[in-house]
């Protein structure tokens, strides 16, 4: 049956796209008020993660409670049920239920205490952010034009028809070297994954002078850790977790000043980096005394912009940067 197709495509991509639309209208951030009686009301806000095809992880916490209030969190799950993500479960020791339908999130425990959130799209402020005049622009992003691939080594990456660059097989770097970069500009793409976790949940990474890697992953609503997105992979973990959901353009912008060597190679200077993730500081002036993932690997003053390739179809546009 996947074999056969429908104006081009096959049931089994038609099944992903029907699949990608529903969880696209659950998953995702909400904002609103906690009513925790008929005279308390708190500000609140939730993530909801995909997790399987139909089922949602719901985490639900009120973010200004006042002076000496205690502040409220759950966790709980939900799932699809038609145009519904209906929710039954236990968490703070009540149980709760409720749904998601039309953007809207209403949960009540069985002592009346309820949530009502709407969701909200974010998009990163920085998002087709033009390349200066001085910029080295290693992939031009036009929607609905290939983009050159010659300032990169591996050719076996597929230059999309809507103007992207995605991931086959081999990671890739640039044929140039860079040392010191004002600013790095980079967008990516995350597939939905919601049967994968960890390490496998889209898995990429953007490397510099060959040895300093800062993550890409699907960490959205995680409690981060060094490995997840915007880590300084095994070194750092981010100041803030500042992932948008899969399915949405999100964007880095690094400043990166390279390590300073002795004439025997060793480190006289430690490298230093500073990452904004979806325009958030995830990282100010961090100094970077060793490779991330190897502690041990020799440094180098310059090397190519690197990004991973492991094994998810993640896609890449609008890379540019201005040497430091």
């Amino acid at each position: 049956m996947t074999g056969q197709t429908f104006r081009g495509l096959t049931i089994a991509a038609i099944a992903i796209l029907a699949f990608c639309s529903t969880a696209q209208a659950f998953m995702g951030e909400y904002t609103g008020t906690f009513y925790a009686d008929k005279v308390v009301q708190m500000p609140a806000k939730a993530v909801v993660i995909a997790e399987a095809e139909d089922r949602y992880r719901i985490c639900i916490k009120t973010t200004d409670t006042g002076a000496g209030r205690d502040g409220v969190a759950i966790e709980v799950y939900g799932h699809k049920r038609g145009f519904e993500c209906l929710i039954s479960d236990r968490a703070g020791g009540y149980h709760w239920g409720g749904q998601i339908k039309d953007g809207h999130l209403s949960i009540r425990s069985g002592y009346g205490q309820h949530f009502e959130l709407d969701k909200i799209v974010r998009k990163s402020p920085k998002e087709g952010l033009k390349p200066p005049a001085d910029a080295v622009v290693l992939l031009p992003y036009k929607q609905g034009a290939k983009p050159d691939l010659s300032a990169w080594t591996n050719q076996q990456w597929k230059a999309t028809d809507s103007g992207t660059m995605q991931v086959t097989k081999g990671g890739t770097q640039t044929k140039e070297r860079f040392g010191d970069i004002k600013h790095l500009h980079l967008e990516f793409w995350l597939p939905l994954e919601p049967l994968n976790r960890g390490q496998g949940r889209c898995n990429s990474g953007l490397f510099f002078c060959d040895i300093f890697e800062v993550q890409i992953l699907d960490s959205f609503g995680l409690i981060e850790t060094s490995g997840d997105c915007g880590g300084l992979y095994n070194f750092k973990r981010p100041d803030v977790n500042a992932s948008l959901p899969p399915l949405t353009w999100q964007t880095y912008d690094v400043e990166f000043r390279a390590p300073r060597l002795n004439s025997d190679g060793s480190v006289k200077e430690a490298a230093r980096i500073t990452v904004y993730l979806n325009g958030v500081k995830i990282h100010d002036n961090v100094e970077l005394p060793h490779g991330t993932a190897n502690p041990k690997a020799d440094q180098k003053a310059t090397g190519p912009i690197q990004l991973q390739d492991h094994g998810h179809p993640i896609q890449f546009r609008n890379i540019w940067l201005v040497k430091g």
